[in-house]
């Protein structure tokens, strides 16, 4: 299909690129294009202005500091999936983004679009979540973080304001081992569902967890009954099946064309046991 008119810019500064954004409500940020080109092919979406953030070289740079690192919002996924900074410090994440797509898409797409983009079948919203990243945002008001669980807000609705762009992500390390388990109909599709755990075992004892699910809902939902019902029990398969069933509790499953709410709570159930058995048994 043909695309709708639009004005085009590729600002090379990140202050032009806010000042272009915030003159027009109608304009929107293009990272990689591997989702807002298709839907405007769709004609799903229609920005009067696409304003090009590929000019501008400080989004591509991503840096280690003392307790966290800094992953710069427009670094590919490839560049990500190779990155051994990434691979060390948060194998979640390295782990998730073998699933992310195809490699085509991989080389294109940026870690900032899939964030900023918050569909609910994406690997990056739920990792960032499970992670406790937050996400860097610099706008006509000046730069403002705000947590993962205050970014999405819903499928295809984020925290960003007009004129705001995100700028990247901090996430801090984790004392965590970390497993990710998805259900895709075929390898690169969106996910019908997904499971993160994070644990950290003491002489066979669960002293911390992070549980969280995705695809689920229409963002990233963490399992808090379950992460309190493993804290200080031994990880034994009765206590991960509880914990897998409790991970499910008070979420409001969505149902669409891919699957049913009812095949998505069960998927979730048995993703998060898997990710609890592999931590449990060292195979992560």
């Amino acid at each position: 299909m043909k695309f709708p008119p639009f004005s085009y810019a590729c600002p090379t500064s990140l202050a032009d690129a806010i000042e272009l954004l915030s003159d027009d409500e109608d304009a929107r940020p293009l990272a990689g294009g591997q989702s807002l080109l298709p839907m405007m092919a769709l004609r799903v979406a229609a920005p009067r202005m696409l304003v090009d953030l590929g000019g501008i070289d400080g989004l591509r740079q991503s840096s280690v500091l003392p307790e966290s690192m800094r992953i710069g919002a427009m670094v590919t996924h490839a560049a990500n999936a190779s990155s051994l900074d990434i691979w060390m410090h948060f194998p979640l994440m390295s782990e998730a983004l073998h699933h992310v797509a195809h490699q085509a898409v991989r080389s294109r797409g940026t870690f900032g679009g899939s964030l900023a983009h918050a569909d609910a079948g994406a690997e990056m919203p739920l990792v960032v979540s499970a992670l406790d990243g937050m996400l860097l945002l610099e706008g006509p008001g000046g730069s403002r973080s705000v947590a993962a669980v205050d970014f999405f807000q819903g499928h295809y609705t984020t925290a960003i304001e007009p004129g705001e762009i995100l700028t990247g992500v901090e996430v801090p390390f984790s004392d965590m081992e970390w497993a990710f388990e998805e259900l895709a109909r075929r390898s690169g599709d969106l996910a019908i569902a997904m499971a993160a755990a994070g644990l950290r075992i003491e002489d066979g004892i669960c002293r911390k967890a992070r549980l969280m699910l995705g695809s689920i809902s229409d963002r990233p939902i963490r399992a808090v009954a379950a992460e309190a019902y493993l804290i200080d029990r031994e990880l034994t398969p009765s206590v991960i099946r509880e914990a897998s069933a409790l991970a499910t509790t008070d979420i409001h499953a969505r149902s669409d064309t891919h699957a049913s709410a009812e095949y998505r709570m069960s998927l979730a159930t048995t993703l998060m046991r898997r990710a609890l058995t592999r931590l449990a048994t060292g195979a992560f």
